[in-house]
């Protein structure tokens, strides 16, 4: 038991000890204005030195260029031909190079302003069909209807040909000439002022016009009516037989129900 006091004391001991500070601890600062080292000052020149490690300056120099082949641009544009590029005779390829590029075979180049014609041209005579097709074409007024007036564009009036002056027309196109006639009970438009005859301004009205023409009295308005109540008259009514054949159906619309 002494044994085991020992050993839960020691524990007990150990784990009541404060965590131990590492030695890379730095304490906070007391103050913002804490200054643990003075900022750094100009060099002998002047200016700051920072100084780079070696990597830093490895990275910083520029790139060297391939040094496989590769050559830098002329100093200048002008430069001197040897003697062999001077005396080189061009080989049948790079003659046949240098030719410009040839037209088309079926090509025809522009036809100059001046030029000959043959003497069949000038001696030649038309035919009394190019004749007929050389005439100017009658023009005439269309109106937008597409209706050929008789005047042309020019102010003058076709004339009428002696044959449709003397034309005689049929007895059909006389009777459809004719114009149609009116109903025999049609009656034209009424005026807007007409005398009144003498017996309607003497005219007295009857008993049932009068009644008729009366306004309805306040005592025969009923309050309680529903328009939408049926009487019991319309509930037991009868349709006529007429009425019922005329509500069926047509039989060519009928179409019976499927049965599932």
């Amino acid at each position: 038991m002494a044994t085991k006091s020992a050993t839960s004391e020691g524990r007990i001991g150990s784990l009541a000890n404060p965590k131990s500070v590492p030695l890379t601890f730095q304490e906070d600062r007391r103050s913002v204005y804490w200054v643990d080292r003075l900022p750094p000052t100009a060099g002998p020149h002047g200016t700051t030195e920072i100084i780079a490690s070696a990597r830093v300056q490895e990275l910083a120099k520029h790139r060297t260029p391939n040094q496989h082949g590769w050559r830098g641009d002329r100093p200048t544009p002008i430069w001197g031909v040897s003697e062999g590029a001077q005396r080189a005779d061009a080989g049948p390829r790079l003659v046949s190079l240098s030719q410009h590029k040839e037209p088309h075979p079926r090509y025809l180049f522009d036809r100059t302003a001046y030029m000959t014609v043959n003497e069949g041209a000038k001696n030649a005579t038309s035919t009394e069909r190019l004749g007929m097709l050389c005439r100017p074409k009658d023009r005439r007024d269309r109106d937008k209807f597409g209706v050929i007036s008789l005047e042309t564009s020019w102010g003058q009036y076709n004339p009428v040909s002696p044959a449709a002056k003397s034309a005689q027309c049929t007895s059909h196109v006389e009777s459809l000439a004719e114009p149609k006639k009116y109903h025999p009970r049609f009656a034209g438009e009424k005026p807007v002022q007409w005398s009144v005859d003498e017996s309607a301004l003497k005219a007295i009205a009857n008993l049932r016009l009068q009644q008729l023409s009366r306004p309805r009295s306040r005592t025969m308005i009923k309050d309680d009516y529903d328009p939408y109540k049926v009487p019991m008259a319309a509930r037991r009514a009868h349709a006529t037989p007429r009425i019922e054949e005329l509500c069926l159906p047509i039989p060519r619309k009928v179409r019976p129900k499927k049965v599932v």
